[in-house]
């Protein structure tokens, strides 16, 4: 089965207005209200597709009841520690008529050595051998800050199939554990390989120097993607869509890739333009977590890929 986890989750509320001003009233005139945090995203994601999934994570308080509500009621097998007090961070997407969007994200309250402790002992005794795990997201909010270093080893002690969506010296060190696959963006390639990277040919380059894994997927935001798997290259160009907001779309195209490569295995051609597809449909939505599956199917034929190498 497939495995999540989200130590920081989040609602995120989507705020609509018509142009933003500097020090004075802007006006909302309408907003949303959605699940939050890389790993509930993908729970949810996952159990759009029908995809058996079980997620793990912490939350606090009102807004954190209402992201384990969300996520039982699509069907995720939820295992969530939940605490009456602080308060689980909310999000604010700013979005303007012009499709300009800005994120504010929130803090998180700090997990102590006690709540990630017990945590992964809820995970370790609910995932089975050979579950896949997918790490995604970041961990700053955790006292303990080898918390990630300890997901990786008991990963490797139960033979999980490991997928990483993360930056830093997280994503550096997960490379010793030989995940399945990573989904870096064009920023975080540039940690890994130590310079900066510009564009496609740059990326081409730099993933000579990540071997040993046999799926990565490098996202470009606008300018698409950049995916190697089976010593080949692929070069993939986002469809134009009208955006509605321009979180979420990551973790849809995470969550195609995984889902036709694992779930439902398609020729590679298929898989990236059905994952492309439905990342679209997410940008083209006013949430920040789901997609259009039927518009997708629709919208796949228009993908552009090419073999660059």
């Amino acid at each position: 089965m497939i495995n999540t986890v989200t130590l920081n989750p989040a609602m995120d509320e989507i705020l609509y207005i018509e142009s933003f001003q500097e020090n004075c009233m802007n006006r909302i005139q309408k907003k949303e209200k959605c699940l939050g945090g890389k790993g509930t995203h993908l729970a949810y994601n996952f159990s759009l597709l029908g995809v058996p999934n079980r997620t793990f994570g912490v939350s606090f308080g009102r807004c954190g009841k209402e992201v384990i509500d969300v996520l039982e009621e699509s069907g995720s097998d939820t295992h969530y520690l939940w605490y009456e007090t602080p308060e689980t961070r909310t999000n604010y997407l700013v979005v303007d008529k012009e499709r300009n969007c800005t994120f504010l994200g929130g803090k998180g309250e700090v997990l102590t050595r006690e709540i990630t402790g017990k945590l992964l002992a809820l995970m370790e005794s609910q995932m089975q051998k050979g579950d896949t795990l997918i790490i995604a997201g970041d961990a700053s909010n955790v006292e303990d800050k080898d918390v990630q270093k300890k997901l990786l080893l008991i990963a490797q002690k139960m033979d999980l199939k490991l997928y990483l969506d993360s930056s830093g010296a997280f994503m550096k060190e997960g490379l010793k554990y030989h995940p399945q696959l990573i989904k870096p963006n064009l920023e975080e390639l540039s940690e890994l390989v130590g310079r900066e990277l510009k564009n496609a040919d740059d990326v081409v380059e730099a993933l000579d120097e990540i071997p040993d894994i046999p799926v990565v997927m490098v996202s470009m935001g606008g300018d698409g993607w950049v995916f190697r798997y089976e010593d080949k290259i692929y070069r993939g160009h986002g469809l134009k869509v009208q955006v509605g907001n321009t979180a979420g779309c990551g973790d849809a195209l995470l969550t195609g890739l995984i889902y036709g490569l694992e779930c439902n295995p398609m020729p590679v051609m298929d898989m990236l333009a059905y994952a492309t597809a439905l990342s679209a449909t997410c940008a083209a939505s006013n949430k920040t977590v789901g997609f259009d599956i039927e518009k997708a199917k629709e919208w796949m034929k228009d993908v552009k890929i090419e073999v660059i190498r």
